[in-house]
């Protein structure tokens, strides 16, 4: 069994990487998701794709206070459902160094590491080094290829300063800094290959994830107008309710299934894809998160 961990800051786009790297590899994979909070958002998203079987583990980082479970988990997969490919996405705020251990304990001839795919918004890049510098950074020293996300319509001297940065704290690791829709099926297949030995962990393990973040879930609850929604993300961004760095959710708003999605000082707003069977899921991500006001901008049942 061979094990791709697909890393990335909160919102970086891990999950979106994932579909379409089960789209254009067209292999059956097996997906591990390690969900800040109570929900399964990322997971449902996973489990709407063809040849993919979803496992989840939530609250709790498998890097660290789940690290017991995450190597049962791993060896009870390789052992019962026996894959080519275990596919694991953990948490925005795990640390990569400390998940490259643990999987370094359980490896034998049976499983093997592939090179860890870290995904980087160039937008959130600097305010996050600054911000979250001890977590951010460590995944970024930990890659063997560093994919940038959402770069459609970012400036191009922006790019070329996070990929300057990035060689910087990473010269072995390839970096692609175009549209990975773009990038051929062998390029897509070749993450999927041994290429030479997975990094090692170059940080030395320490706490798991950022003590400073913590999640907040709301399950019963709804709005009776889209403004409503669009108010609160803009409100969450300005730091009204706290030090919110990540918002995501599904929600019924005056009858219809919506979805919404905040990170690096953007959000967006969209209907459930056809065919989905939604739930009501909100999490918020943060520091000093004001609970209170964000539970009086709902029509909730608690």
């Amino acid at each position: 069994m061979k094990i791709l961990i697909v890393s990335g800051f909160l919102g970086a786009g891990k999950t979106t990487f994932i579909r379409r790297l089960i789209r254009r590899t067209g292999r059956e994979l097996v997906v591990l998701e390690n969900e800040y909070g109570q929900t399964s958002l990322d997971s449902r998203e996973i489990s709407a794709e063809k040849n993919v079987n979803v496992w989840e583990m939530l609250e709790g980082c498998v890097c660290c206070t789940m690290k017991e479970n995450f190597s049962a988990s791993v060896l009870t997969i390789s052992s019962t459902l026996d894959p080519e490919y275990l596919v694991i996405e953990p948490t925005g705020a795990a640390r990569l160094s400390a998940l490259l251990e643990n999987i370094g304990k359980i490896r034998y001839e049976k499983i093997s590491l592939l090179r860890p795919v870290v995904i980087v918004p160039p937008r959130g890049f600097f305010p996050n080094q600054n911000q979250y510098g001890e977590i951010y950074l460590d995944q970024i020293r930990n890659a063997g290829t560093v994919v940038l996300s959402k770069t459609e319509n970012e400036e191009e001297t922006l790019i070329r300063s996070v990929c300057r940065r990035i060689k910087e704290l990473n010269p072995a690791a390839q970096i692609v800094d175009k549209p990975y829709d773009r990038m051929d099926d062998d390029w897509w297949n070749s993450l999927l290959r041994d290429e030479g030995e997975a990094p090692k962990s170059t940080v030395p393990e320490q706490s798991g994830h950022s003590p400073h973040l913590h999640s907040f879930t709301l399950k019963n609850v709804s709005l009776k107008n889209p403004v409503q929604l669009v108010i609160l993300l803009q409100d969450l961004l300005n730091g009204e309710m706290g030090a919110v760095c990540r918002a995501k959710g599904t929600l019924k708003i005056g009858g219809e299934w919506v979805r919404f999605d905040m990170a690096d000082g953007l959000f967006a707003v969209k209907g459930e894809e056809e065919g989905a069977d939604p739930k009501t899921e909100l999490v918020f991500i943060g520091d000093d998160i004001e609970k209170a006001k964000i539970i009086s901008r709902f029509d909730a049942v608690l």
